[in-house]
């Protein structure tokens, strides 16, 4: 499964492609502002920082964009396990903060670049400059006030619950109404468990001032650490067939979570069907 939105638009290797071409534009920028200082020292003393601040930005956008979506962090058996071990009659995965982290470090970046520019120029174009950098404010305290909350799916015999950007949930398998895939906080594919109206395991708790409410629990695979793929076929199939749930009641790590031969192996076509249609586990020989 792609980790974003733009990822699933346009292809893997495309965007491979433009990952890398930010890579090596960044490293230009970094030349062509060397080479300008030391070409004209005298002239370009005024603009120094500029010349500093706009390379440095595009290499946290180019690191950011390499980290957030073409890295893949992976769980293990064992990792799970441990995890699980913190908690009892359950799995508990345990998520990443690396996403919010480098959005806010990009955000921080770019409105250091801005009132870098904005101390640089003068007249009115150092108040167009210095209000974008206040504007990019709002981002920086919003993945603050995200970065204080846990990233977790635990899943357990009678439902599930979910530590996301801005929402703890909890409801029961047979009140979920849907499992879809869709885009999440920072443009990432998630996992869209809707709930059925009204119903009444369904329990809330909004972290995040900023947030709105839709009635659905997201849940980020890339996060987790684990194949989004298998990790939608292991939801729908727990929903769907009461009996599987047994093999979440704490003892071992459920092997569908991580193998794609026996998670494919064991799920029935009316429950896989949906997904593979869509996606295809990683490394699946089908």
């Amino acid at each position: 499964m792609p980790r974003t939105a733009l990822e699933y638009a346009i292809g893997r290797p495309l965007w491979v492609g433009v990952v890398v071409l930010n890579v090596i534009l960044a490293a230009a920028a970094a030349a062509v502002c060397a080479a300008a200082y030391l070409q004209d020292t005298t002239s370009m003393r005024s603009i120094v920082g500029v010349l500093v601040a706009v390379p440095v930005l595009w290499s946290v956008f180019a690191v950011t964009l390499w980290l957030t979506t073409l890295s893949r962090r992976r769980v293990s058996a064992d990792d799970i396990r441990r995890s699980s071990a913190t908690v009892s009659g359950g799995v508990l995965l345990a998520g990443s903060k690396l996403v919010p982290t480098m959005t806010m470090i990009s955000a921080l970046a770019a409105a250091a670049t801005l009132a870098v520019v904005a101390v640089t120029v003068g007249g009115g174009w150092r108040i167009l400059w210095a209000l974008l950098a206040v504007l990019l404010l709002g981002p920086v305290i919003s993945h603050l006030i995200s970065l204080r909350q846990p990233r977790r799916l635990f899943l357990h015999p009678r439902g599930l619950g979910s530590a996301t950007f801005h929402l703890d949930a909890e409801v029961h398998w047979d009140d979920i109404q849907s499992i879809d895939i869709g885009v999440g906080m920072n443009n990432s594919m998630v996992l869209k468990v809707a709930v059925r109206p009204g119903a009444p395991s369904y329990r809330e708790r909004w972290r995040h001032p900023f947030s709105r409410r839709r009635g659905v629990i997201d849940v980020d695979p890339s996060a987790l650490g684990v194949d989004g793929t298998l990790l939608w076929l292991a939801l729908r199939l727990y929903r769907l067939e009461p009996s599987t749930r047994e093999e979440l009641r704490g003892d071992g790590v459920p092997g569908r979570l991580l193998d794609a031969s026996e998670a494919l192996a064991s799920t029935p076509q009316h429950v896989s069907a949906p997904v593979l249609s869509v996606f295809s586990p990683e490394g699946a020989r089908r």
